[in-house]
């Protein structure tokens, strides 16, 4: 080593600290108490300081995510969603995308039961028969891959069908939880006794996982970034209960949502959490948490969709940051196109951007040593602790539901969120901010997981339930279908339960552009700024941006000097939306003949808050105000109520 390496390269720094950066942060907020004014309430069960230094940490509470990864490989699984409904379709999907470089693959095969006669559907790639699982995987070299069967409660049946085939992936995976579809469904999916001995069953074969704590779901029903840890744990401890010998088939499927630093931290915390758990249960802390993640689709959006990318860009990094296991991103168009060569590559490349052009593959624990991460680590692995007691305090996850303990911690949370989105605080680019107002959304929405009915055969088919795996197994190699043998281990209870629904925050917003799409012509917005030109042309941009949500038409100007010289400027132009920006101290004097000359004209509006002149205001014929709070979707909503359509449409 030489004289350069040696060298403390900080020598010629002097240390500061933390008085003196207070002192800073003081001054410059004028005294201020920081903690309150920059503490940053995210809506996730934390509220981070701005700053934190090695002092804030216990050296002797810092634990490597590195040791509890418990890994050599520094990568992640690369796995893309496979929605083919027909198993050769979905075959050709999984080889197109081995060429483009995942390595993992979700295969959707779950069955929704119906009440009565009607018998149930499969959702996803039909997976129907024992020759379509034969089908699925022919010809297609799945040593080093790992398969992800979205079969929830069909996972009996999946596994039977793996056992009797030749070619296999090296690792599967089961999304067999039944403790959330009883958050999904509001029931039991089997009476008790009978759940108890199909948990025993339930097979863990290559070296997978079948016993899945699903945080995904309670986060796409609002679920804070605490609570979807609290649950998760929660779930794996239903399954630890039953069996302590579960531990090595449980794994976790988190979401990667949208704030980056606390996701990264979400993810760090879930293995502290894990190995929590299991010393609780007096087991063995070295088994690793194995944790899937996919990208989140709360806050994808339908309008200007390609913004989709990079939301799921900065979710990925996170995730990498946090150390996952296993990667799903969605592609952009998911919400409206099925699925295409274009944008699952586009997908697929974000992972090979991150890893082969960023590097962030190459450290283990690349999140280690930030004071800020290290210590959002701690505060919400301490804050999902708490709320993992709380549930664990009624009984369990279960009792937990029947009380609404989590329905209600999951449906505040939720409101909270929604009211952000609805306000501005939370900003969705394109949609609640900057949006493109001449873009034409998909008239629909559409569905892009197929699903079928149940066939049945007109064999007489007995199932052992003792042996159930087994006797599936043997079933298959008969001929037989699903459609024969899923009630044999899916038998829907009385329903009892609420239930939780996910949620997409651009919903709110997107609706209110479809209700303009459908009118014969688009509402047109005049924007008339006059007075202070600071003032008019921030208040402009801020109408601008907000009317545009709905999809109006927006005229504007580069300003007026008095009221009534916009009066004039407008009187062969249309509008149905006449916005008046200016300032506060302008307003007084404006606001009569803004009235006087625009009220027969159309709806009026003031950007600005109108406060204490508010009734002055509305005497003068103002009925409405948009200003930084207020709920837009709510005021659009408003505005497309009272125009009458003869104003407007051709």
């Amino acid at each position: 080593m030489n004289k350069q390496d040696k060298r403390d390269l900080f020598s010629e720094f002097k240390p500061v600290s933390r008085k003196e950066w207070e002192d800073l942060i003081r001054k410059d907020l004028k005294g201020v108490d920081y903690k309150k004014k920059l503490r940053w309430n995210t809506l996730e069960g934390v509220k981070p300081l701005p700053f934190y230094m090695s002092e804030d940490l216990d050296p002797n509470e810092i634990i490597s995510i590195k040791t509890l990864r418990k890994s050599d490989s520094k990568n992640w699984a690369r796995c893309v969603p496979i929605n083919a409904p027909k198993p050769k379709e979905a075959n050709g999907q999984i080889a197109d995308a081995i060429k483009g470089g995942a390595n993992s693959f979700r295969v959707t095969c779950d069955i929704r039961h119906s009440d009565g006669q009607i018998g149930g559907n499969m959702i996803g790639t039909q997976l129907q028969s024992q020759s379509d699982v034969d089908t699925l995987f022919q010809n297609l070299d799945m040593s080093g891959k790992t398969v992800l069967f979205e079969s929830g409660m069909n996972t009996p049946a999946i596994q039977a069908m793996l056992l009797n085939s030749d070619i296999q992936p090296e690792q599967t995976l089961f999304s067999f939880d039944p403790f959330t579809y009883v958050a999904k469904h509001g029931r039991y999916p089997l009476e008790q006794q009978s759940l108890n001995n199909l948990l025993k069953q339930i097979d863990t074969p290559n070296s997978g996982k079948s016993f899945l704590a699903d945080g995904l779901f309670y986060h796409s029903a609002g679920a804070t970034i605490v609570q979807e840890l609290g649950i998760s744990l929660a779930i794996a401890s239903e399954y630890l209960a039953r069996s302590k010998d579960s531990a090595e088939s449980i794994f976790f499927r988190l979401s990667a949502g949208p704030l980056y630093f606390p996701e990264i931290a979400k993810f760090r915390a879930a293995r502290i959490l894990w190995a929590n758990l299991l010393d609780a249960y007096g087991l063995d802390t070295g088994t690793p948490a194995i944790i899937h993640t996919e990208t989140t689709l709360q806050n994808q959006t339908v309008a200007d969709p390609h913004n989709n990318i990079l939301r799921a860009t900065t979710e990925t990094m996170a995730a990498v940051f946090g150390g996952v296991n296993s990667i799903l991103i969605h592609p952009h168009d998911h919400l409206f196109e099925n699925q295409n060569e274009f944008s699952s590559r586009i997908a697929r490349n974000i992972h090979h951007i991150v890893d082969q052009e960023s590097h962030l593959g190459e450290v283990s624990d690349p999140a280690a040593g930030s004071y800020y991460i290290e210590k959002l680590t701690e505060e919400i692995a301490n804050e999902a602790w708490d709320f993992f007691k709380l549930i664990e305090k009624q009984g369990g996850f279960i009792k937990a539901l029947k009380n609404r303990v989590i329905q209600s911690e999951v449906s505040a949370a939720k409101d909270q969120k929604l009211k952000a989105y609805a306000t501005g605080k939370r900003t969705l680019v394109g949609t609640n901010n900057y949006p493109n107002s001449e873009e034409k959304l998909p008239d629909t929405v559409i569905s892009t997981t197929f699903t079928d009915a149940l066939p049945s055969t007109d064999n007489d088919v007995s199932i052992e339930f003792d042996a159930l795996i087994a006797s599936l197994s043997e079933a298959l190699k008969q001929g037989a279908t699903v459609g024969d043998l899923f009630h044999s281990y899916l038998n829907p209870q009385k329903v009892l339960l609420t239930t939780l629904e996910p949620f997409r925050a651009g919903e709110l917003f997107e609706e209110i552009r479809k209700q303009t799409q459908l009118l014969d012509k688009k509402p047109i917005v005049q924007l008339i700024p006059v007075g202070n030109k600071k003032w008019r042309k921030l208040r402009e941009s801020f109408a601008h941006n907000l009317l545009g949500c709905a999809g109006f038409e927006i005229q504007t100007s580069l300003g007026y000097n008095s009221i009534s010289e916009a009066a004039d400027n407008l009187s062969e132009k249309p509008g149905d939306i006449y916005v008046l920006c200016s300032s506060d101290t302008d307003y007084p004097g404006l606001v009569d003949e803004f009235s006087e000359l625009f009220s027969n004209r159309g709806l009026l509006v003031i950007a600005g808050k109108p406060g204490e002149n508010e009734s002055a205001y509305r005497d003068a014929g103002i009925e409405h105000f948009i200003y930084t709070g207020i709920n837009i979707p709510d005021f659009l909503q408003t505005m497309l109520d009272e125009l009458e359509p003869s104003n407007y449409s051709s």
